[in-house]
This record gives C-alpha cells, sequence and structure tokens, in this order.
C-alpha cells in the first residue's frame, strides 16, 4: 500500500511539474528578434515617399491627366495638346527623380502589417512617363538619350528593391520591364557605336547593382516576424491580418493575450524553417533551384504561416527571366561591337570575355549563339521549359512553357488579336546582324 501511495505521489509530482512547466511556457512570450537596417547617409528613399504623396494629391484627381497617362500606356497615339500636359504635370517629378536616383536608398518603411507603399506607386508612374518619352526617342533615333533613361530607370527598380520586402522585390521587376521592353522591340535597328557602347554599359552595370531576390525574402522574413510581434503586443489581430477589419485591443491582458501568444509561438519554428530554406534556395544559382523548396506558402502547415508567407517560386522565376533580358541585350551589344571592331562575328560567346553575362540562367549555359553569313547571328535562352526550341520565341518575348527567350520582342500584329495566349503562333527565330 504504501509503495502505491509512493508511487501515486511520484506520479502527481511529475504531472504537477509538467502542467507548471507547460504554463510557464504557454504565459512566456517568445523572443522575436529583429536586426534593424543600417541607413547610408543622404538616403533618398523618404524623398520618393513624399514626392509620391504629391503625386497622388495632384495627379489623381486630374481627370485629365488619368485619361491622357491611360492612353499613354496603351499605347495609344496622343495629340500634340494631350502629350504637352501630360509632360507638364509630370514634368517637376521627372526632374526630381533624375537626382533621386544618383544618391544611395534603403526602404525605410515601418515593418508593420498597417504600412502601406505610396512611393511603389509613385515609381511605377514615373517609369510608365519614361518609357512613353523612350519610345518617342527610339523613334527619332536618339538611341543614347533612350538607353540613359532605362538607366536610370534601372537604378530607380534597385533602390525599390534595396532593403525592402517582396512586394518591393516585384516592383522593381516591373520597372525593369517597363525599362527594357521599348529597347528590345528597337534592338535589331540598333546599330551606332556609342549606342551599343551604352546598351552594354547598362547591361554591366545591371550585373554589379542588381540586388537580389534572397535579400527581399530575408527582408520578407523580418517583416513576418514584425508583424507577429505586434500580435503579441496587441498592435495588430488576426481579424486584421485577414481583412475583416476588427481594431486590436492595446489594452488587453495578458490572458486576453494568451491564445495570441500560442498562436505565435506554435508558428515561429516553421515559419523559421520554411522561410530560412527559402533565403538559402534562392543564393543557389538560378537553374539549380528546386520549385518546391521556392514556395514555402505550400508547405505551411500551421494557419498563422498559411496567412503571411508569400509565394517565392514565382518571384524566382521573375528573377531568372529578368537576368535572363538583361544578359541577351548586353550580348546582343557586345557581338555588335565585336563585328564593328574586326569584322566579323565571335567565334563563341567567350571569346567576348563577358563573363557571366553569357551565362543563360535558365540553363547555367552559355546561351544558344549561332552565325550564318547569309542570316547575321541568331541569340536566344533556352527559357523557362529549358528546352532549345530552335530560337522560336512567344510574341511580347516574355517567357512561356513554350518557346525560347530571344532578346528582341515582338509585338503581335493586328491579325491575331484576340486570339488567346497560348493559341498565339510562336515567333520564327530572330537573326540579328
Amino acid at each position: 500500500m504504501r509503495k502505491w501511495l509512493i508511487g501515486c505521489g511520484v506520479l502527481f509530482g511529475v504531472v504537477l511539474v509538467l502542467c507548471i512547466g507547460v504554463l510557464v511556457w504557454a504565459f512566456t512570450p517568445p523572443k522575436i528578434e529583429i536586426p534593424p537596417r543600417q541607413l547610408p547617409p543622404n538616403n533618398a528613399y523618404d524623398e520618393y515617399r513624399a514626392m509620391a504623396e504629391e503625386m497622388w494629391q495632384r495627379l489623381n484627381p486630374d481627370t485629365r491627366f488619368k485619361q491622357i497617362e491611360s492612353a499613354a500606356a496603351a499605347r495609344q497615339t496622343l495629340s500634340a495638346a494631350d502629350r504637352a500636359y501630360y509632360l507638364q504635370r509630370m514634368e517637376p517629378y521627372l526632374r526630381r527623380y533624375e537626382r533621386l536616383v544618383q544618391r544611395p536608398s534603403v526602404v525605410t518603411s515601418e515593418r508593420s502589417a498597417e504600412t502601406l507603399f505610396p512611393e511603389l506607386a509613385g515609381m511605377r508612374r514615373i517609369a510608365r512617363a519614361e518609357s512613353y518619352l523612350m519610345r518617342e526617342e527610339l523613334r527619332q533615333k536618339r538611341y543614347r538619350g533612350a538607353i540613359a533613361r532605362a538607366d536610370r530607370l534601372s537604378r530607380l527598380a534597385e533602390q525599390a528593391r534595396n532593403g525592402g520586402p517582396l512586394i518591393h522585390y516585384l516592383v522593381g521587376t516591373a520597372i525593369h520591364a517597363i525599362a527594357l521592353q521599348p529597347i528590345r522591340e528597337e534592338l535589331p535597328r540598333i546599330q551606332d557605336r556609342a549606342a551599343l557602347e551604352t546598351l552594354l554599359k547598362l547591361a554591366r552595370d545591371y550585373e554589379k547593382r542588381r540586388v537580389p531576390l534572397w535579400k527581399c525574402l530575408q527582408e520578407e522574413y523580418y517583416f513576418i516576424l514584425s508583424v507577429y510581434q505586434e500580435l503579441l503586443d496587441g498592435r495588430t489581430s488576426i481579424d486584421q491580418l485577414t481583412g475583416s477589419g476588427s481594431t486590436p485591443q492595446t489594452s488587453a491582458s495578458r490572458g486576453d493575450m494568451l491564445p495570441y501568444q500560442l498562436l505565435v509561438k506554435t508558428a515561429l519554428p516553421e515559419l523559421n524553417r520554411l522561410m530560412t530554406q527559402a533565403v538559402e534556395e534562392s543564393k543557389l544559382p538560378f537553374h539549380q533551384r528546386r520549385p518546391e523548396k521556392m514556395d514555402p506558402e505550400k508547405s505551411a502547415r500551421h494557419l498563422l504561416n498559411a496567412l503571411m508567407i508569400p509565394i517565392s517560386f514565382d518571384a524566382s522565376e521573375k528573377e531568372t527571366t529578368e537576368v535572363a533580358w538583361m544578359r541577351l541585350v548586353g550580348c546582343t551589344a557586345a557581338i555588335r561591337l565585336h563585328k564593328l571592331r574586326t569584322g566579323k562575328y565571335p567565334a563563341s560567346l567567350e571569346a567576348l570575355q563577358l563573363g557571366e553575362m553569357i551565362i543563360d540562367p535558365f540553363s547555367g549555359k552559355p546561351f544558344v549563339y549561332k552565325t550564318d553569313p547569309r542570316f547575321g547571328f541568331l541569340l536566344y535562352s533556352v527559357s523557362e521549359n529549358r528546352v532549345d526550341d530552335g530560337g522560336q520565341s512567344p510574341y511580347g518575348g516574355a517567357p512561356e512553357s513554350r518557346g525560347d527567350l530571344s532578346p528582341v520582342s515582338v509585338r503581335a500584329p493586328d491579325y491575331l488579336k484576340g486570339v488567346r495566349r497560348e493559341q498565339l503562333p510562336l515567333v520564327a527565330p530572330i537573326w540579328l546582324r
């Protein structure tokens, strides 16, 4: 009997210790450590935000301006009066941004569920105006002026990304695409030596200043951690994160906050694992990345993580495409410069001595390069399907599950308008001279 009582006492003690341990664990807030950003002197980012807020206040209520802006973005022909009005309204902001792109810039936006990013909308508005002016200059064969605008936009894209989370990376991707599209459409006709040298410099500079995706994924991780800290502090709520709009109870008691504390505590191990995995995977060479490792949202099992973790594989594909576009354009310029210097095309891309610029990020090998005395040279990437389709590429120049990626972007002819994208024929291989 005595042994039984001792056994029961020991068991009760163990259970009591376990219960106390669970209670201590449950009521002890998790420790979340988030490194501060390192901001450079003369940081331009806050001025971008102020400029964007001013643009919103002055330009958005202007119905005429917005109609003209939409028409310009759709590549409709503007009347002289509309063109003058559009540029007159945008000119002060274009001058300000030209100065800002010469300065260092790191994102200063608060890491908070309540943070808005008006500066990103302002940057895209600047990019659309620059694209309009680029097309005008390209039509007039003022190639160096157009490429200088593309270079400014490339700098702007990296300023948008530097120190920002994933949404900043994607806006930078959009700005790069806006900058490169007019250049790629005009590329078959750019033969001027000075313009080609400027184009090659643009591609070289891009390789040096490019903010890689992994840095923005790292910042996305810190952003999510900050939101989890806001949940712990009562400064936000699950309802706010899901959009139902409930106001958090900032004066809530420790007991009221216990469910959030448990939610965050149980979410953190999985969050740490999945986001660290995505960051490390995105540091690998493009062609070695595994989709299942780059898409932590699909692997998230915890309710809170499933709500907060973004899809990053799509961003990885966008990064790969952007790098391929810029390298293809740079290689095209280098091939033409070689022909101007020597009278013949280089025997191989390696002969250009461009380092990583000749590597197709989709394959990890040099771009496909061929020459023919009758047609000139053919250059392309194997694109996202990683299959050599002989240089055939989709209309519009964006990668698809079929076809290759050409340095040249070809618009679909009018007779194909209305045809679904997947049903459009591929463009024949584009030989350049």
